[in-house]
């Protein structure tokens, strides 16, 4: 029996000698070197991908903060009932006709002139709505305005257009500016 197990064992030994498949250092190496070009190159799909969606998402909330405050411009002039502006140090303040009048005659007159309603538009009553954007400037101007002129008054702005220069940066990076420009009829 003895003998029996001595050959086995030879046999079994000399069987995993030549059967025994190992990696050569070559290959080892070959395979590093492969796996560290394919981890560079996710790696620099990955940082690509965030920055692309940085940027994305910066330039998104530009411009959903500029179309914040040109819709609330809009709606301080949707609010507003005025036949005219005017316009002192940046200042727009609106106007309304004075409201006709019945003469002891029993004729209908309206005086000349225009009565202050109290409501004002200015760039500087706007403001940011989120703190991840930052309005680092606003400009508030009227182009191709209808002027009615008058002696010894204000000039009065009867209609055109009014231009909003907005410039906005991400509160991350205030290097970054962005500048939206619009125009509201009026």
């Amino acid at each position: 029996m003895q003998v029996f197990m001595k050959s086995s064992l030879k046999r079994a030994i000399q069987k995993l000698q030549r059967s025994e498949e190992g990696v050569t250092l070559v290959e080892l190496l070959l395979a590093l070197v492969i796996s560290t070009i394919f981890a560079g190159i996710i790696i620099t799909v990955f940082l690509s991908g965030t920055l692309g969606f940085r940027l994305t998402n910066d330039s998104s909330s530009l411009r959903a903060e500029a179309d914040y405050l040109i819709a609330s411009v809009m709606q301080d002039l949707n609010q507003t009932k005025f036949d005219a502006m005017t316009e002192s140090n940046g200042v727009y303040t609106f106007h309304v006709l004075n409201d006709p009048k019945v003469s002891s005659n029993g004729i209908l007159y309206r005086e000349s002139g225009y009565l202050d309603t109290g409501k004002t538009l200015s760039a500087a009553s706007f403001s940011s709505s989120t703190n991840d954007v930052v309005l680092q400037s606003m400009d508030i101007s009227i182009v191709d305005g209808t002027v009615e002129a008058r002696n010894n008054q204000p000039t009065y702005y009867k209609s055109g257009l009014i231009e909003l220069t907005i410039t906005l940066s991400p509160a991350n990076d205030p290097s970054e500016t962005k500048t939206f420009t619009s125009a509201i009829p009026f």
